[in-house]
């Protein structure tokens, strides 16, 4: 029994990797509170000067966050220097889906998907031009990639990977939307950290599935 118990954890376990990407993942949430809890504070002040924005009814306000999340009147943020962009280094991150599909020999075909996402991604936010063929590039192998990374999953995985990595993905897509509506509404910075919960998290549901490869 206790052997078994060990052989388990060890197997389980992805080491490095996965307790950087828990430790990211816990510290951006904390982050993206205290942005939402800050904006929140900011925008008190006027919530309470205008009545009618204060009783405005949900509908009205779901309908406001839909129109600014499918917005283009945007432009991502460009720092003199790319290193001070938070999703360029948050970009690399992909690097561990790479490097532990290939310690574990199934980088074919667990790893090809990231390795080409991290390209286009390190590539784009090198330089982040909206309308770029870059940007064009960038979106589709990182929708592809995450479809491929689904069906791997599903036909080569026992059955807990299906829902780790499609809960992996699920809190990337809700970090890519709130990140988007706060660029839209002027916070850029603020938008793009958020945004990088997209790479935080997406990468650690790939490295969740790994243990479950059959």
């Amino acid at each position: 029994e206790k052997g078994s118990t060990g052989a388990h954890t060890k197997s389980f376990g992805v080491g490095g990797p996965l307790s950087g990407m828990l430790n990211l993942a816990t510290s951006l949430a904390f982050s993206i509170l205290s942005t939402r809890f800050s904006t929140l504070g900011v925008e008190h002040s006027s919530l309470r000067c205008s009545r009618i924005t204060a009783e405005s009814p949900p509908v009205g306000r779901l309908s406001s966050l839909l129109t600014d999340l499918g917005s283009s009147d945007w432009q991502p943020l460009r720092p003199r220097s790319c290193l001070a962009n938070p999703c360029f280094a948050s970009s690399l991150l992909t690097s561990f889906s790479v490097s532990e599909a290939c310690r574990r020999g199934v980088y074919v075909p667990f790893g090809i998907g990231p390795t080409a996402v991290l390209a286009s991604s390190v590539i784009y936010w090198s330089n982040p031009i909206k309308e770029s063929l870059r940007r064009t590039v960038d979106l589709f192998a990182v929708r592809v990639g995450m479809a491929v990374q689904v069906l791997l999953a599903w036909r080569y995985c026992s059955g807990r990977a299906l829902p780790l990595i499609l809960a992996g993905y699920t809190a990337g897509g809700a970090c890519y939307a709130c990140g988007r509506i706060l660029t839209v509404r002027g916070a850029v910075l603020a938008g793009h950290r958020v945004h990088c919960g997209v790479h935080v998290f997406a990468n650690l549901g790939n490295l969740l599935i790994l243990p479950y490869v059959v």
